[in-house]
């Protein structure tokens, strides 16, 4: 049986919950720059955002969020994460870009490893 669609998605969106939380709580354990900071805390709220908004969607069993739109939106925060890290790179926060990368490798595996089809 192939790695895909091991992970079903409330476990996902849980897993996602807490990435995003981690994220949000990352500078402050770290000690990051102000503009570290922000972007840390930024990402970790879009993150939480879009797991919230998936909880929502299957408490309420509604068809807005689907699964190829929530599979677009978790590949779109990894985008968003190593998009960060390189800025953060570029501006001499070497820190922060390495473990952005690290949570983004993290969002990543999680969303090869979900299965989105039961949405």
């Amino acid at each position: 049986m192939p790695l895909t669609h091991r992970i079903p998605l409330p476990v996902h969106t849980a897993l996602r919950l807490a990435t995003g939380l981690f994220t949000m709580l990352l500078p402050f354990l770290a000690g990051f720059d102000p503009p570290a900071m922000v972007v840390s805390v930024t990402i970790g709220m879009l993150v939480v955002g879009v797991a919230l908004s998936a909880a929502g969607a299957e408490q309420a069993d509604r068809s807005t969020v689907s699964g190829p739109n929530l599979e677009s939106l978790d590949y779109g925060l990894v985008l968003a994460l190593t998009a960060a890290a390189v800025v953060l790179a570029a501006v001499g926060a070497s820190l922060a870009a390495v473990l952005l990368t690290a949570v983004a490798l993290v969002q990543l595996a999680g969303n090869l490893l979900t299965d989105y089809r039961t949405a």
